[in-house]
């Protein structure tokens, strides 16, 4: 079976603080507010982020408990430091430093205002060296 999409979703008890920052750093928009359940999405884009009410009954309780999040969401963008930039100017704590993989990502963590932590890449090329010694060769 193959999905027909695909969706990540935040469950959280602060749902309008939490859509706006992905609206504000991702340029997401509200396709969907039933007050307890906001959908984002950015254009045409083949997946949707939605944000859901802790303890609402459509969310078990087993997760409606849990605080931490260890998920890690990646969003690719067009400029890692532009973004960095202004997460930092409004008081956003960067969790990492913007690096440069030698695999071709220039990239940063954050959280978001849930805590859930956000790999924020930009794609670059990658480091020639890097590719010859990671390359299977044929023989």
């Amino acid at each position: 079976m193959q999905p027909a999409a695909f969706g990540a979703t935040v469950v959280t008890s602060r749902l309008a603080e939490v859509a706006a920052f992905y609206q504000q750093y991702f340029d997401l928009q509200i396709t969907v507010d039933l007050g307890w359940f906001i959908c984002l999405r950015r254009g045409d884009a083949g997946w949707e982020l939605a944000v859901c009410e802790r303890g609402h009954a459509s969310v078990p309780a087993a997760v409606s408990a849990l605080t931490e999040s260890t998920n890690v969401f990646g969003f690719v963008v067009d400029d890692a430091d532009i973004i960095a930039t202004s997460l930092v100017e409004a008081g956003v704590p960067l969790e990492t430093e913007v690096i440069t993989e030698p695999w071709g990502q220039r990239h940063f963590y954050v959280r978001d205002p849930e805590g859930t932590w956000l790999d924020v890449i930009q794609l670059v090329a990658p480091d020639p060296a890097w590719i010859a010694a990671n390359t299977p060769t044929a023989e």
